[in-house]
């Protein structure tokens, strides 16, 4: 086993270890739009590390430039993705998903009557 085999496995490592961080994260929280916060870790530095044990095992290959444009589209997707599950939840919860004055948000805007 040489240097690069244990960086590999090192990188494969905290991979497993970011989703498993934050699966534990999301069943301990009781809120579902907190739950979501714990689908960030896996999928910023859990892919990241993923990109980087890709480059470690290819090199500057093809298979690695394809990881990181898959790692891209995930960062990307990843933030949207929540946005709009916690607005399925706040409407599922409030019958609608605009901000009303007593609904005890700290900003609301001054049309939200509209």
């Amino acid at each position: 086993m040489n240097a690069r085999n244990i960086v590999e496995a090192i990188l494969l490592a905290g991979t497993v270890a970011s989703c498993w961080i934050g699966v534990f994260g999301m069943l301990r929280m009781r809120e579902p739009t907190r739950a979501l916060h714990y689908l960030t870790l896996p999928a910023c530095f859990g892919s990241m590390l993923l990109v980087l044990a890709v480059f470690v095992h290819t090199g500057f290959s093809r298979y690695a430039w394809k990881t990181v444009f898959i790692c891209f589209i995930l960062l990307t997707v990843n933030s949207v993705v929540t946005y709009a599950t916690a607005r399925a939840f706040r409407s599922r919860e409030k019958g609608r998903w605009k901000l009303l004055p007593g609904d005890g948000a700290e900003f609301v805007p001054p049309d939200c009557e509209s």
